[in-house]
């Protein structure tokens, strides 16, 4: 009987070292996936700051600060 338990007892523990190996690669995997989430998100703000620049210098009509001005004033 003695021997019985025993031998569960291990089976059990490397269950449970298989089950923990398990959570540290899907921890692994988490945090991969935040990290390229949060390139992600940096690289499209980076994008949009590079195009808004590119506007920018070619806008003909009023600025942005005019825009804002006439519209508080409601001169339109």
């Amino acid at each position: 009987m003695h021997d019985l338990q025993t031998n569960e007892v291990r089976i059990l523990g490397a269950h449970l070292d298989l089950m923990m190996q398990e959570l540290v690669q899907i921890k692994r995997l988490v945090i991969g996936l935040g990290y390229r989430d949060e390139q992600r998100a940096e690289n499209a703000w980076d994008e949009l700051m590079a195009a808004s620049k590119q506007i920018s210098k070619e806008w003909k009509g009023t600025s942005a600060t005019e825009e804002i001005r006439s519209q508080r004033d409601k001169q339109w």
